[in-house]
């Protein structure tokens, strides 16, 4: 559907012409499968970047405030893959449940597997380390199952949740700065400049990246974290914010969240069954509520925009991406409906990337939601990291790939 056509309806959907669509479909009128502009052969010779790509992806949503956006823009609208690296993710004696989401600093790319971490070089994706540990298994934000937990990366340091506690690796060689037992990670860590908070089965703690000290737990049930203006959001059966610092509880919610918290500006972006929500970090009251009797993904959030999944249950979804205004919930812009399956992963300045069981991995522009690329339809994505001049992706299976300009 034309880009202008798209504004169009949407304008109408936002101010209440449009009342109801029939049936459970999703209420975007775009009902065919994007088209991109160029289609990325997966053919590669493992040649890697002439340049390195600048920049990091040190979480797996870029930032411990799951926002997911990064402010740098695409090089190219025609990317090639630069090189492709399979990692074995099956170890004799221990289950199998693939890789996890990737991150990405100090120019080497870390996931694990079920049983270690792996770094391998951003430049051509040569394995520059394992380490044999067995992470906590948390539930893929993308909706795909269970996954290792992935690492976090800061100060030349990596981070990782296991089964036996809190580990720190140095990241040029993979070896142990230190080692917290005192509890057992259950989630996703969320890494500071100076505090590490891992979810664990008891509660939230928060550690000391330098030596690993635990600095304060706080017994609350929830696995799910973002933190951001010195305050960590947890979401579990309800969202409960505390002070970063001193681990207090300052407001707690029943909204009986959908996923991961994201934080941005002030406001904590949640999904519940069937709602986003947005509400003040500061008390936990509603600022706002998009209500479309439709479930919403894990929304990426930048300063202009949201991009979510619409899922009305077993029919066709679609990518929606809104408006940030001064007051009030964001105002949809433009959609893309797809198949079952699939979620907004990651977006820069200029473009937005979703992937699709069906179709692959997508780049849309911003703005008018313009198909520019794609990744073929076998390949699916566990998460991006997106740089200045490269975006990095890894499949369940453990394929990771990078690509880059011409």
């Amino acid at each position: 559907m034309p880009s202008t056509q798209r504004r169009s309806f949407l304008g109408m959907v936002a101010t209440g012409t449009v009342a109801s669509i029939a049936g459970c479909s999703s209420s975007c009128p775009d009902d065919g499968r994007p088209e991109p502009s160029y289609t990325v052969e997966s053919g590669t010779d493992n040649a890697g970047f002439e340049t390195v790509p600048d920049g990091s992806w040190p979480t797996p949503r870029f930032d411990a405030a799951n926002t997911a956006y990064t402010p740098v823009r695409m090089e190219t609208t025609t990317p090639s893959v630069k090189w492709r690296a399979d990692i074995s993710t099956t170890i004799s004696g221990v289950e199998n449940i693939g890789a996890s989401a990737v991150v990405v600093a100090d120019s080497i790319v870390v996931l694990t597997t079920s049983a270690s971490v792996v770094a391998l070089s951003l430049r051509d994706g040569t394995e520059q380390w394992r380490r044999e540990l067995k992470p906590a298994t948390v539930q893929s934000p993308a909706g795909i199952g269970d996954r290792p937990a992935p690492p976090v990366m800061a100060n030349g340091r990596v981070f990782l949740a296991t089964t036996d506690g809190v580990v720190a690796l140095e990241a040029d060689d993979g070896a142990v700065a230190w080692r917290n037992t005192e509890v057992v990670g259950a989630g996703v860590p969320a890494v500071t400049d100076d505090a590490l908070f891992v979810p664990t089965a008891d509660g939230v703690a928060r550690f000391d990246t330098t030596d690993g000290h635990r600095q304060w737990t706080v017994y609350v049930d929830g696995t799910r974290l973002a933190v951001a203006d010195s305050t960590a959001v947890i979401a579990g059966e309800e969202v409960v914010a505390v002070d970063a610092e001193t681990g207090e509880i300052q407001w707690r919610q029943s909204d009986r969240p959908d996923g991961y918290p994201v934080v941005a500006d002030g406001t904590v972006y949640v999904c519940t069954y069937g709602d986003l929500v947005g509400r003040s970090l500061t008390d936990g009251t509603e600022q706002w509520r998009i209500d479309r009797g439709r479930s919403f993904e894990l929304p990426v959030v930048t300063p202009e925009s949201v991009y979510a999944i619409e899922r009305p249950g077993e029919a066709s979804s679609a990518t929606f991406a809104f408006d940030q205004v001064d007051e009030g919930a964001p105002e949809p812009r433009w959609c893309s409906e797809i198949n079952l399956g699939g979620a907004v992963t990651a977006a820069s300045e200029d473009a937005v990337f979703t992937f699709q069981h069906d179709i692959g991995l997508t780049a849309f522009t911003t703005r008018f939601g313009d198909a520019v690329w794609q990744y073929p339809a076998e390949y699916q994505a566990v998460s991006l990291a997106v740089l200045d001049g490269g975006v990095v992706s890894v499949s369940p299976e453990g394929s990771v790939v990078a690509f880059g300009g011409e």
